[in-house]
């Protein structure tokens, strides 16, 4: 048995993130692009090389498919890219933007992101800076958009400088879809960073001269901490914008083959006439990583989809009227309003 050294594990790693057949083999680069990449992968970031000679060779990789140019300029490795999610991709960014500019400010969808909050992936495109208004630095770039905000007040959250939560939300919620900001609203409520009477003074005391503010008061009026994740709340918004009634969340409802046990559904009517509606949300992306963004193993996968068809089966015996819809489907406007009004869920008058 030959013990590895220190000196052929860097030769190995080196090899490896360096195939034989490219044109730079200087080996001095080679390892200061090793040592860049795994710095930014403790620092939680995305490598940024500056120096001309190793960012020639980090878009040589990218070229041969050993490495991913996340943003334009910013670099990893495909293994440690692959098990984050959009939002931790996001998160990444904006470090790697703090690693560069410490002063910077953050706000809108990517202070939200770095408060914590369920940002939809949509709005996930760039990160977000604030200026001061009568700042001049006002371009743009493909990995980031500046905002001139009447107020730079700021917090800081793990050495990143966000607007403070109340004003993130606000500013979220007064330029993302009615969809979009229940999402954010919801998320901050039901982790209890924050509650409505705060956010509708905040609201009362700074939206003079703001656009966007009746949006604003009709996505804080329907705002329900008990979501359990940004999708339910994406999908109660489509159903209250088609006009059903808005329905009970996670009500616990008694598993009839096992008394001492409840089952937590997503949406839940109790009609006047006794009737009871469920809608439960299914979809792979619930199958193919947990809570946290982290991608599941087969076997667990298996579970959950076994659990699942059980759960669905002892919900059917309880005399309730079961619909479930994947994400998608859910949020086809269409196939939303034709599945609830087949199921006889009622409209608001």
């Amino acid at each position: 048995m030959v013990m590895e050294t220190p000196q052929t594990q860097r030769a190995s790693a080196t090899k490896a993130l360096c195939p034989s057949n490219l044109s730079i083999q200087d080996p001095k680069t080679q390892r200061a692009l090793e040592r860049a990449l795994n710095e930014a992968e403790s620092g939680l970031r995305f490598a940024s090389p500056r120096s001309g000679r190793i960012l020639q060779q980090a878009k040589q990789l990218v070229a041969e498919g050993v490495l991913e140019e996340v943003y334009p300029g910013y670099y990893a490795r495909p293994s440690y890219l692959a098990p984050l999610s959009p939002r931790a991709r996001m998160y990444h960014l904006i470090r790697s933007l703090v690693h560069r500019h410490p002063s910077w400010t953050f706000c809108l969808y990517s202070a939200a992101v770095v408060h914590g909050l369920q940002v939809p992936y949509a709005l996930l495109t760039k990160a977000h800076i604030g200026v001061d208004k009568s700042s001049n630095r006002r371009s743009t770039s493909p990995c980031y958009v500046h905002h001139a905000l009447p107020d730079l007040s700021s917090t800081v959250i793990n050495g990143i400088r966000v607007t403070p939560l109340e004003a993130t939300i606000f500013d979220c919620l007064r330029h993302a879809t009615f969809r979009q900001g229940l999402a954010i609203v919801d998320s901050s409520l039901h982790h209890q960073l924050t509650t409505i009477e705060r956010l509708e003074a905040y609201v009362d005391e700074h939206s003079r001269y703001r656009h966007g503010i009746a949006r604003v008061r009709q996505t804080l009026h329907y705002a329900d901490g008990r979501s359990a994740n940004g999708g339910e709340s994406v999908v109660r918004a489509a159903i209250i914008e088609i006009g059903f009634i808005v329905p009970e969340l996670q009500v616990e409802v008694p598993d009839p083959l096992n008394p001492n046990v409840t089952i937590t559904v997503d949406f839940y009517w109790r009609l006047p006439d006794g009737r009871i509606i469920i809608l439960e949300l299914d979809g792979l992306q619930k199958y193919q990583r947990d809570d946290h963004g982290k991608a599941l193993a087969i076997d667990e996968t298996q579970q959950i989809l076994a659990d699942e068809r059980r759960r669905e089966s002892h919900l059917n015996l309880t005399g309730a009227t079961v619909v479930r819809l994947s994400y998608r489907e859910a949020t086809d406007d269409l196939k939303l309003e034709r599945a609830l009004s087949t199921a006889g869920v009622p409209k608001r008058l």
